[in-house]
């Protein structure tokens, strides 16, 4: 594995795939912003490359010599489509410009997001030939990314890997989910059996590996599934399993408590008014409103299998355990 660019190393992810390509031989690279806190990256003895993807000038030097280009950087919450689409969408196109503008263009994976292609429909796993439907803003400005990146294909090397929810060590978003089932004992959820694909970020960062390695690249003339992958655990879950899970995992009963869209929507619009006041969005909000009463998310990795050999190390249940003994390690639950 040569040399590697990551950009959003900052995140969750970023660390994790650090780890899978540098015990696969790599020589890494990561993009980071003036701000961001470098310290876990640096720890891990990478060359740092500051820049942002936003600002196309910063790029050039980053994807400078690099063989694979790992797209991590992007926006999870943002209070309109517009916020979205700056990193999003304008920051996939300037990676892949600064990409094709090189001699030699690295191969470029892209890490949108199942969100880019909507929810399920009921009774079936989505495959990378279903057209994408994105409900949320969110999910539009991953396919905006897509999109942007398909642009370039013809001139960049690029895969297109859309994860489900990732949990795992350093995951902060799924930390308010534990410390809520930690406190209370109970999970909160619109319909319990609402199918969920999911993916550990260790199997993820091992999925992206294999997609740069062996994966398919984009077709400019196909806009279906040709560079496309879902990469999820084989088995799916719901709502309410993750729950248990994460229960079985802390040592805590769990019970379920179902809630109607009408309490959703009240709850997403206070979240949305103290979100405007605090100049903060709330992680309860009507962009994820519409995607937790969505008919389900639930994607089918059968492709990335099949072309690739991919297999998660170990199933969900052990995942969670894991995850759990992480967080308490470094004092982030009791």
């Amino acid at each position: 594995m040569p040399r590697c660019l990551i950009t959003g190393a900052t995140g969750f992810i970023g660390p994790r795939l650090v780890q899978v390509l540098q015990a696969a031989g790599g020589e890494i690279r990561c993009l980071t912003r003036p701000t961001a806190d470098v310290s876990r990256l640096k720890a891990l003895g990478v060359e740092l490359a500051t820049g942002d993807v936003t600002d196309p000038e910063s790029l050039p030097s980053a994807v400078r010599d690099v063989d694979f280009v790992f797209h991590l950087a992007g926006r999870t919450f943002a209070p309109n489509y517009d916020e979205f689409t700056k990193v999003n969408e304008t920051g996939c196109a300037n990676v892949s410009a600064a990409c094709a503008a090189e001699s030699n263009p690295p191969v470029l994976v892209v890490v949108s997001s199942l969100a880019a292609a909507g929810p399920s429909p009921a009774g079936r796993a989505l495959n990378e030939k279903d057209a994408p439907e994105p409900i949320s803003n969110y999910g539009r400005s991953k396919l905006a990314g897509e999109l942007a990146a398909r642009e370039w294909a013809a001139e960049v090397p690029t895969t297109i890997v859309r994860p489900p929810v990732v949990f795992g060590p350093g995951d902060r978003a799924g930390l308010v989910l534990v410390r809520s089932l930690q406190k209370t004992g109970v999970h909160v959820v619109h319909r319990p059996g609402l199918p969920l694909s999911l993916v550990h970020a260790d199997d993820l960062a091992a999925a992206l590996l294999l997609a740069a390695r062996y994966g398919e690249r984009l077709d400019p003339t196909d806009p279906r599934s040709s560079g496309v992958y879902y990469a999820a655990d084989p088995v799916p879950s719901s709502y309410t399993e993750m729950g248990h899970m994460i229960g079985e995992a802390l040592g805590r009963q769990i019970r379920i408590l179902r809630v109607r869209k009408w309490a959703l929507a009240l709850a997403a619009t206070f979240g949305e008014l103290g979100g405007r006041i605090r100049g903060k969005q709330s992680p309860l909000n009507w962009d994820k409103m519409c995607e937790g009463t969505a008919s389900g998310w639930v994607a089918s990795p059968a492709k990335l299998v099949s072309q690739t050999n991919f297999v998660p190390a170990a199933p969900l249940p052990e995942r969670y355990l894991q995850t759990i003994e992480w967080y308490r390690q470094e004092g982030w639950i009791k």
